[in-house]
Order: structure tokens, then C-alpha cells, then sequence
């Protein structure tokens, strides 16, 4: 969406660009209600992104970005590259932030460069045959590489061997999966959804714990399309999927949020994010990804993280849209 510029005798407008995806329908009309802008525009993020801001350039305030794109690997770059070249003020991240976010692979090797511990991984084709890296342990779990909200991951996608691991590959293909994936040692434990607010100096959410009693027993413990698709959305009561704030040892929450805040700024991010992780049976603490432009559900009977982290903070939903608008206005 884009918030158009004042000008005389005439209502300011303000403007939401948005695609089809995760965040669409109710989301969006609750991100244009809280921004409360004298006047707001929604645009369709497509193939015409580009010339739909451009006719607008020297109308608009502010673009508020909540577009997933529709295809390739740089699809959340769109809108905030569009507005680069068009010098149009947007909220979240610049479109390299986007680009590396959304490819796990490459997200990974810059946080481990951060000095964060990263499972240990490699990338294929589907169908591909693989041979793991020195050091690779089993079990592994098997994602795509370029995809968000559980997309491609199965509870079959965790193998303990490399039998099984090639015979879940060439499942994979025969079902129709496309793109490159990411095979990646399993961590099995605990895990944790993060989120942070801010620039210079940024808030760490109260930390979410994602709870595993809710799957059954035959399960393995992971966040996968069941978990998120079929279970979470048959709960009468969705509090039971996690627990807000989570139960941690002072020393863990430190860790934890510390973390979070080197990669938040070590990678650049801008304005919100959601950072993923595990943790092993020894308190090992490993980054699984980073979502840098995290979902905005104000519906509180739906897990959407960040909306409810924030409720958790004491931010109601017009007050966190209001904080991303104002944290995007201040780099400008």
C-alpha cells in the first residue's frame, strides 16, 4: 500500500501494495484501517507493479509493503526494488535483505558468518541425487529452499539415512515439487519464533515457543505444512499451539535475544522481522531462517507470530502497524 503526499485542497493519500499470497484479504484491509492515513490506496504487487507506482511517483508519502511477489526466487524484492529505482519511500527491508532472506542457503552462510551456529546443510534439485558434507549426521529434513509458511515440508521430509533420503527426493519430484531444496541436518528439540521491532535501537518481542504436544505421537516434532495447514487450524483455541512468552532459563532468553539482534543488524534489516530457531537437548541454540517480511494477521483466533508477539508486548495491532510506518519514516 502507498500513503500519497499531501497536497493542497486536496486529501493526502496513502497507498498498500500487496500480492497474492499469504498476506492478503483480511490482513490488508486491517493494515489500511490501522494506518488511518487521510487517504490510502491498495495496489495489486504484479507483473505492472512497476508502472502502477510509477503514474503515481510525486503523489505518494510512503508505500507500506506487504507483497510476497508471485514467482522466482526474488519475488519479495519486487515492490521495494520497484521503489528504489522510482525513489519512493517503503517500509521493511531493501530488496538484497528480501532476496537473501527468502533463500535459506544463503541466509544461512551469512548468519554463520555472524558467528551463529547454523545446522549443517546442502542444496539440490529435486530428484537430484546427493552426497551429504563431511560431517553431515542424519536425520536430515528436506525443504525447499525459496519458500515460507511451511510450504514443501511434509513430515516425510525427515529421513534418518541416506536410503531414505534419496527415496523421499524422488517422492518428492513424482508429486510435482519444483525448485531447488535444501537438505539440512535435523535438529530435534525446541523451537523458537522471534520477533523484532525498530532501527536504531531494536525491540526483541517476547520470545514464541512453538509447542509440539499438539501433533501425534507417530509425528516427528517439526513445524511443517500439517502442523501449520491442518492441525493448528482445526484448534478451538489456538493458544495451545505455543506458549507466549516462552519458558526459558534467564541465560537462554539472553542468548537468544542477543542473537537475534546481531543478525537483525548484522544483516540489514529494516524495520520488522521474524527470526527462527532451534534448540537441541544440550541448549545448543541454531538459526533456521530469518522472514523479513513476516505476517500481519490481526485475527487473534489465527497464529499469525509478529501481530502476536507484539500483543504480548503490549502492542495492539493499529499500534504495531503504526510503529513499522514510523521506524520506515525515520530512514527517510
Amino acid at each position: 500500500m502507498y500513503m500519497p503526499k499531501s497536497a493542497p485542497k486536496k486529501k493526502a493519500e496513502k497507498t498498500s501494495l500487496r500480492s497474492t499470497g499469504k498476506n492478503t484479504g483480511r490482513p490488508v484491509r486491517s493494515v489500511v484501517q490501522a494506518a488511518r492515513a487521510a487517504a490510502l490506496k491498495k495496489i495489486e504487487a504484479d507483473e505492472k507493479t512497476w508502472e502502477k507506482l510509477a503514474v503515481r511517483k510525486g503523489k505518494i508519502d510512503l508505500v507500506f509493503n506487504i507483497a510476497e511477489g508471485l514467482y522466482g526466487d526474488a519475488r519479495e524484492s519486487w515492490v521495494p526494488l520497484a521503489c528504489e529505482i522510482l525513489r519512493i519511500p517503503y517500509t521493511h527491508s531493501s530488496p538484497t535483505v528480501h532476496a537473501m532472506s527468502l533463500d535459506k542457503n544463503l541466509a544461512k552462510l551469512a548468519v554463520a558468518g555472524l558467528g551463529v551456529r547454523t545446522p549443517r546443510s546442502v542444496k539440490v534439485a529435486v530428484g537430484e541425487m546427493t552426497l551429504a558434507p563431511n560431517g553431515f549426521a542424519f536425520p536430515a529434513i528436506i525443504k525447499p529452499n525459496a519458500e515460507g509458511s511451511s510450504i514443501g515440508v511434509f513430515d516425510a521430509n525427515v529421513v534418518n539415512d541416506p536410503q531414505g533420503l534419496e527415496k523421499r527426493l524422488g517422492e518428492l519430484k513424482r508429486e510435482g515439487l519444483e525448485g531447488e531444496l535444501l537438505v539440512e541436518e535435523f535438529i530435534d528439540g525446541r523451537e523458537f519464533t522471534v520477533g523484532v521491532l525498530g532501527n536504531k535501537s531494536p525491540q526483541v518481542l517476547p520470545i514464541i515457543e512453538q509447542r509440539f504436544d499438539i501433533l501425534p505421537s507417530h509425528m516427528n516434532r517439526i513445524s511443517g505444512y500439517e502442523l501449520k495447514w491442518l492441525i493448528e487450524d482445526s484448534l478451538l483455541d489456538v493458544s495451545q499451539a505455543y506458549d507466549c512468552p516462552a519458558k526459558l532459563e534467564p541465560r537462554e532468553k539472553q542468548e537468544i535475544e542477543e542473537t537475534s539482534l546481531r543478525i537483525f543488524s548484522g544483516l540489514g534489516v529494516a524495520d520488522c522481522a521474524r527470526i527462527d530457531y532451534r534448540m537441541n537437548i544440550q541448549g545448543e541454540l541454531y538459526f533456521l531462517e530469518v522472514n523479513t517480511l513476516p505476517g500481519l494477521n490481526p485475527d487473534e483466533k489465527v497464529v499469525s507470530y509478529l501481530p502476536l508477539a507484539a500483543r504480548a508486548a503490549g502492542l495492539s495491532f493499529p499500534k504495531l502497524v503504526k510503529r513499522i510506518i514510523d521506524e520506515a519514516k525515520g530512514r527517510y
